[in-house]
């Protein structure tokens, strides 16, 4: 396989622009798990950079139709979050709430700068990294368990985060699955089943039930192709590796399951916990203040104020929370229906963009992999963070300005390199 990845890298375009473009969209696939917020330092030097390219005119300003319909729904977003920021109280801390918003505005940057290089296979090469990212993420995930004997995180330097990325990590990677390449179906799999374990082994309980419907998802995408591989030697190879380490790990994943189980006979039994119990908290004092301010929330620099008046009812502690766990409630506690229409709007778009493009020869892996994306973050943060976290903003913002980009300017526009059908 490194004979092959070392061929494929060999055949980047020799202009820098287009080279840069290639291996800056192969990291942004492979690093988010193991890297962590490596790629939101990334994504904001290729902002800077591309504005100072821009201004030297290195690329022209090209954006398509539906690129300026994803960079205006990412504007909007911030928007609304900026002007339900000003309608709030607590003003002096609303600069620092709202800083994180800048990177929604990158595909005003970005796009441009990759249709400069437009010729190249922007898809194909996010999925060659991201199934790279997915068994990097289950080894170091293993490792980490069983070095520390804690919940892995990675470079993410949270659990739930680590979780996440490596599901659409382990959901983009299968995509590689159709590929005429067998390294490259053979890295599917191993994508599929470390990307899994990766989820597994993290114990976050909340992404690990996203992985039914997200396997579900990767069956339809090719069932034939799915069928052959799990038939083959080697995929019962990788099958057991997974399980040898799931095994060596197994006194923490019993340990967490027991841990579960108390949990909800304690909930049962009309008591609560810090886990379960603690969102179900949130969750009902974050509906209440809802209800008394639907419209324009409290302002994002409130959020968590806004929850304390019923969080004391109970006579708990209040405990540090950023986010009410669960990513539209945390919203609508922002900026009340407006910013709860605009983030979900923000989620959506790339599967818009992706469902509403020409049918080129990516038409089908445009679309599954914004379905992985875009579903991922919506189910998981039913119970976890969506946004407003650097590596979960960074991650999607990036993949949403690649299925923009990769959508050709006219519908006879070829895309050339790295297939992930070649």
């Amino acid at each position: 396989m490194h004979k092959e990845l070392r061929a494929l890298f060999t055949a980047l375009p020799g202009n820098r622009i287009g080279r840069n473009n290639a291996i800056s969209v192969f990291l942004m696939g492979a690093l988010p798990a193991v890297g962590g917020s490596i790629i939101s330092a990334m994504l904001y030097v290729f902002f800077i950079w591309g504005v100072i390219s821009l201004v030297l005119r290195r690329f022209e300003f090209r954006m398509t139709r539906s690129d300026r319909m994803l960079a205006w729904t990412f504007t909007s977003f911030v928007g609304f979050e900026v002007v339900t920021a000003l309608f709030g109280g607590n003003l002096p801390n609303a600069p620092t709430a709202l800083v994180w918003l800048f990177a929604f505005l990158a595909p005003w940057i970005l796009i441009p700068r990759l249709r400069a290089s437009s010729e190249l296979d922007y898809l194909g090469l996010f999925v060659l990294g991201a199934a790279v990212g997915a068994v990097a993420a289950g080894l170091v995930a293993f490792v980490q368990l069983i070095a520390t004997d804690i919940r892995p995180k990675a470079g993410a330097g949270n659990a739930a985060v680590f979780a996440i990325m490596s599901l659409c990590l382990m959901g983009l990677g299968g995509l590689n699955i159709t590929a005429s390449a067998r390294w490259r179906r053979l890295l599917a799999m191993a994508a599929v089943v470390f990307g899994g374990l990766a989820v597994v082994l993290s114990q976050t309980r909340g992404v690990l039930a996203v992985c039914v419907p997200l396997l579900g998802l990767l069956w339809l995408f090719s069932p034939d192709a799915w069928r052959k591989a799990l038939a083959r030697f080697t995929t019962l190879v990788i099958l057991a590796a997974a399980g040898i380490a799931a095994y060596f790990a197994h006194h923490a994943l019993d340990g967490r399951w027991e841990y579960t189980l108390s949990e909800l006979r304690h909930i049962f039994n009309g008591g609560t916990s810090t886990s379960i119990g603690e969102r179900l908290r949130l969750w009902n004092a974050a509906v209440k203040a809802i209800q008394e301010s639907p419209i324009l929330g409290y302002g994002i620099q409130n959020r968590m104020d806004a929850l304390v008046p019923t969080l004391k009812l109970d006579g708990l502690p209040i405990l540090q929370y950023t986010h009410a766990h669960n990513g539209f409630l945390s919203f609508a506690l922002d900026g009340g229906v407006f910013v709860l229409v605009a983030v979900i709007a923000v989620l959506c778009v790339p599967v818009v963009l992706a469902r509403r493009a020409s049918q080129d020869a990516h038409y089908r892996l445009r679309l599954f992999m914004a379905l992985t994306v875009t579903g991922t973050y919506a189910l998981c943060g039913l119970t976890q963070i969506m946004f407003k976290h650097d590596i979960m903003d960074s991650f999607f913002v990036f993949f949403s300005i690649l299925v923009a980009a990769s959508i050709p300017e006219q519908e006879s526009t070829p895309a050339v390199v790295t297939s992930s059908s070649s």
